[in-house]
């Protein structure tokens, strides 16, 4: 929650914030307590690239299952620049599918095909993407395992939108 408050203060928007972590859940990638980087533990600002100003990124891991969670400064109608990011390049596309609401969010199923979306976190992950106000959200994990969309939905229903 102190993570999530911080960066919700420095982008200056309601981030989405996991209240409880999943059993295993674990920080992934980067160096948590030190100099300039994309993220913090869990969930931060992503520092890494001036594009990526006022984005939310956020990585783990759950066993083998990797966990991507972002937060775009702006709605994104477009799926594919929210699943990029500022990294988004035309060509790039996604399998959409059905819709769930969680939390009075309407937000829809994603499918990333590596093929089409090269270098992206969410490469070869099944996202639930959803806007709320004036911010687009995206909570996915690598699609290892029949379990994906039941990770998706217990980790979504987990979160809470902190604002500033």
């Amino acid at each position: 929650m102190v993570e999530c408050r911080r960066t919700a203060r420095t982008v200056g928007y309601a981030v989405p914030c996991p209240t409880r972590l999943l059993p295993g859940m674990t920080p992934f990638g980067g160096d948590p307590n030190g100099g300039p980087r994309c993220q913090i533990r869990y969930i931060g600002p992503a520092l890494c690239d001036r594009r990526w100003k006022g984005w939310v990124v956020g990585s783990s891991a759950v066993g083998n299952e990797h966990l991507v969670i972002v937060a775009s400064p702006r709605p994104e109608p477009d799926y594919a620049r929210l699943i990029n990011g500022p990294a988004w390049y035309p060509g790039a596309a996604e399998r959409l599918d059905g819709w769930v609401s969680i939390h009075g969010w309407r937000a829809r199923w994603v499918t990333v095909p590596a093929a089409t979306n090269d270098g992206s976190a969410f490469m070869d992950h099944i996202v639930l993407v959803w806007t709320v106000g004036r911010h687009t959200y995206g909570v996915g994990f690598h699609d290892v395992s029949r379990n994906t969309r039941a990770l998706d939905l217990e980790l979504v229903r987990s979160i809470r939108l902190l604002r500033p």
